[in-house]
């Protein structure tokens, strides 16, 4: 304790004199489970300052205390030179802390006038509700978010997703927060809804809020943030100024090790095999005027698909799949041609598809791991038409011993898992039918760093077993880490194809908007 005062005390009296709030020494058990062990960081005034680490580092505990929704066990927290020890978030909203958490809070029948000014409606001499003081209060707090053009009488049922979190960041600035955190704010939006919000925080920033950002998308720290605060195991590593570090350095300190070892990982393999799939002037029907598609993929290879939003990538995937009938071309699995009509047919072809949308269409959440992991193998885990749950168990088993996979049973439901192990079942759900092509849409969307690392290997592994795998993917940086080859697609056409040593993110992009 006292050699983390001298350390506080030895920071710059800039950040002492602005200084909002100090965590010292905190510390919170759940049962036998050391959540947090001796976490420290500070806020100063109108800072934007983010909280990184893997899921299950201790940034969602942290905020639960912050907010009043945990105590903590052992420590200090110090709100504007006075001890803080929150004990609901009806305590916490009166002290100045608020979160907006990543599923809103908002009640979808009401305004968005009664929703800001929900907990403190404003009323009349004769105690009615004053509906024109409560007007002119969501007014100003819409303003501040930069939506003073939408009426606020406008029911939150219709408006959209990007609208209804800026109400919810009126809401609480309306309520007078000095420190406002955003969990992962940016899950559910478009870029241009994200630069959007950027712009309003920068804003909301200089007006002397303090705003915490707690995110996965390191890219988003760097441009928003003007410090940040590392997680790992329960304990924070360090906090940096962002002029001072970079992504690479906050990535190793985050998960304890450099990515670069998952990018050694790459294979220095000159020669794959055979070809395994072969696409010649496929036609899909998003786009029937436009010339056929053509590429390939070899046993062994990873081959990525690049493109802007509406390029034709997933559909390419969905088409080979059979989820969704082509036009026109051929496709040619070991150098003969197939025609699937279904995706039963693709997978006895020994095809796997892991789509973008995990929790709609790659698990049944209320279904356990074991249940899960067998979905697509039902054959291998049944005799005579009945289920033989010891073969299920089994299966699941050895692929979450084989995958990493995270979890208390097998019996737990999928949704219980992290982001990155429900990613895994899926994983296993499809690796137990033995593929040989393996396509993936968004494979590490919503996941965190180190299962993002995970999963990289695991996926360069199956390709140096001889597995060829298809990977389309947003993030310009996970192709080129995972991919040996990366094909760029625009407005449903091809428009360049480069090997590893070419790969360039300007080049990558030159190519997307190529026939835009």
């Amino acid at each position: 304790m006292l050699a983390a005062s001298i350390e506080t005390l030895a920071t710059s009296k800039e950040n002492n004199d602005s200084r909002i709030l100090s965590v010292k020494n905190l510390c919170k058990n759940f049962g036998g489970v050391k959540a947090l062990q001796g976490v420290n960081f500070d806020l100063v005034k109108g800072e934007t300052h983010a909280l990184v680490g893997e899921n299950g580092a201790g940034k969602s505990t942290l905020t639960k205390i912050l907010t009043g929704v945990y105590h903590y066990d052992d420590g200090d927290i110090i709100l504007k030179d006075n001890i803080y020890k929150p004990n609901s978030p009806k305590s916490a909203k009166q002290s100045g802390i608020q979160v907006v958490h990543q599923e809103f809070n908002l009640l979808t029948y009401l305004s968005i006038a009664e929703n800001i000014c929900f907990e403190s409606l404003p009323k009349t001499k004769l105690g009615t509700l004053d509906k024109k003081k409560m007007h002119q209060r969501a007014r100003l707090a819409m303003d501040t978010v930069g939506l003073g053009d939408i009426e606020v009488t406008t029911k939150i049922s219709e408006l959209g997703i990007a609208h209804r979190q800026l109400v919810e960041i009126a809401r609480a600035l309306e309520f007078k927060s000095d420190i406002l955190i955003l969990d992962e704010p940016t899950a559910t939006l478009t870029q241009r809804e994200v630069e959007k919000l950027f712009t309003i925080l920068e804003k909301i920033k200089h007006s002397g809020v303090t705003v915490v950002f707690i995110s996965h998308h390191l890219n988003e720290v760097f441009n928003i943030c003007d410090r940040v605060t590392i997680f790992r195991n329960g304990k924070t590593i360090t906090t940096k100024e962002i002029k001072d570090t970079n992504p690479q350095d906050v990535v190793s300190l985050m998960v304890g090790k450099a990515l670069e070892q998952v990018m050694a990982q790459q294979s220095n393999q000159k020669h794959f095999g055979s070809i395994a799939l072969e696409v010649k002037n496929l036609v899909i029907p998003q786009s029937p005027n436009a010339e056929g598609i053509n590429f390939c993929v070899r046993k062994g290879e990873i081959v990525g698909i690049a493109g802007l939003v509406g390029a034709g990538r997933t559909e390419i995937l969905r088409t080979i799949f059979a989820l969704q009938e082509k036009i026109s071309g051929q496709v040619l699995i070991d150098g003969l041609p197939v025609e699937f009509k279904n995706p039963r047919d693709a997978v006895n072809a020994r095809l796997a598809f892991v789509t973008e949308d995990r929790k709609d269409e790659g698990l049944i959440l209320d279904m356990s791991i074991a249940t899960n992991s067998s979905l697509a193998s039902i054959s291998q885990v049944s005799n005579a038409g009945l289920m033989d749950f010891e073969k299920e168990n089994q299966l699941a088993a050895d692929f979450a011993k084989k995958l990493g996979l995270r979890f208390g049973k097998l019996k737990d439901n999928v949704a219980s898992l992290s982001g990155g192990n429900q990613q895994k079942v899926v994983l296993a759900k499809w690796l137990s039918t033995n593929p040989k092509l393996l396509m993936l849409d968004e494979p590490t969307r919503g996941v965190d760093v180190g299962a993002k690392a995970e999963i990289y290997s695991i996926l360069r592994s199956l390709a140096l077993d001889g597995m060829a795998l298809i990977v389309v993917s947003s993030e310009l940086p996970e192709l080129m880490t995972l991919c040996d080859r990366i094909l760029v697609l625009s407005n449903h056409q091809v428009t360049g194809e480069l090997e590893q040593q070419s790969f360039s993110q300007e080049e990558i992009l030159q190519l997307a908007y190529k026939n835009m």
